[in-house]
């Protein structure tokens, strides 16, 4: 798996810039992903969340802190979803995972399309709020960076992707626990099962090996990083935007016999921008991809996921 340095791409040495930065494309195209290492993220950081996610995910389901946290008490998706209500991504399949998103504190909220809006923190938990949210900072600034290596890289016009991640976007973080699955699992239970992330690109890192990613080829890919590592998969919107140069990267989460957590920060355009394929990458063929903005490609991933839970039950 290629490991592209964040400081190398944004050194004032050319010859370091434009090398990284070669790499990186190459990544992109051929593997669809890559691991960004010097990203200016504090070890201590990334500590403190993790340290934080496993502490609650360790609570007992029924704990009230937990309870108060729970998804259905949110104005969106955001708070807390036990084991067992993770939709299905793939048709067919079971997820063992539970999860806390958050996103973007905004006291506002977005009642119609539910793109921002306050986070549901479990109460009497201030360092698990403190340290979340630090991380989720933190992956902010590497959020802007990227997204301008990115452009620069791939001849997008500067500021393109970069000027509509805002504080409105609907980029979620979710703090992700496993549990292990004894036995021989059943042949369509995963973590999470196959899928891409609709935003435009996303941030991963993992305490334990575990996450899959899926080259053109169709080869899945076991990812073997440490925590301070960060795994960079492509997104929906990129692949519109470069008229499909740029795959998204599918990818899963097998079932498998250890503990294991994750943080996954989606890196999304606001909302309401209609994106479609750049001209500079239409060429003789045209564009291949409808316009389509933000929030349709998250709402219409979300409806066919749910879709395939309901599904699933009506099949049992």
């Amino acid at each position: 798996m290629q490991k592209i340095s964040l400081k190398n791409i944004l050194s004032e040495n050319q010859k370091i810039s434009s090398n990284e930065q070669k790499s990186l494309r190459d990544a992109m195209i051929k593997d669809c992903y890559f691991l960004l290492i010097d990203h200016g993220i504090d070890n201590s950081v990334i500590d403190s969340a993790y340290d934080q996610s496993r502490l609650f995910h360790s609570m007992n389901d029924n704990d009230p802190k937990k309870q108060a946290s729970h998804y259905r008490h949110a104005d969106s998706s955001r708070g807390w979803s036990p084991c067992g209500e993770e939709p299905a991504y793939s048709a067919g399949t079971k997820a063992t995972c539970s999860a806390f998103d958050m996103c973007y504190e905004i006291e506002e909220i977005d009642k119609e399309f539910e793109n921002y809006g306050p986070n549901l923190w479990p109460p009497k938990m201030p360092l698990f709020r403190e340290a979340i949210y630090d991380y989720f900072l933190e992956c902010s600034k590497v959020e802007k960076k990227l997204a301008s290596v990115i452009e620069e890289t791939l001849g997008i016009e500067k500021d393109y992707i970069r000027s509509k991640m805002t504080d409105r976007s609907p980029s979620t973080m979710r703090m992700i626990y496993y549990p292990p699955v004894e036995g021989i699992p059943e042949d369509n239970l995963f973590g999470i099962s196959a899928h891409t992330d609709y935003e435009v690109f996303t941030l991963l890192t993992q305490s334990e090996h575990g996450s899959q990613l899926q080259k053109p080829s169709g080869d899945w890919h076991n990812v073997d990083c440490s925590r301070y590592e960060i795994i960079i998969m492509l997104g929906d919107m990129l692949e519109v935007i470069t008229n499909g140069l740029i795959k998204a990267t599918p990818h899963r989460v097998p079932p498998v016999t250890w503990e294991r957590y994750s943080i996954t920060r989606f890196c999304a355009i606001d909302g309401h921008h209609i994106v479609e394929p750049l001209d500079n990458f239409t060429g003789e063929k045209g564009p291949l991809y409808k316009p389509i903005s933000q929030q349709k490609n998250i709402k219409d991933g979300l409806a066919q996921a749910s879709a395939n839970t309901d599904a699933m039950e009506t099949n049992q």
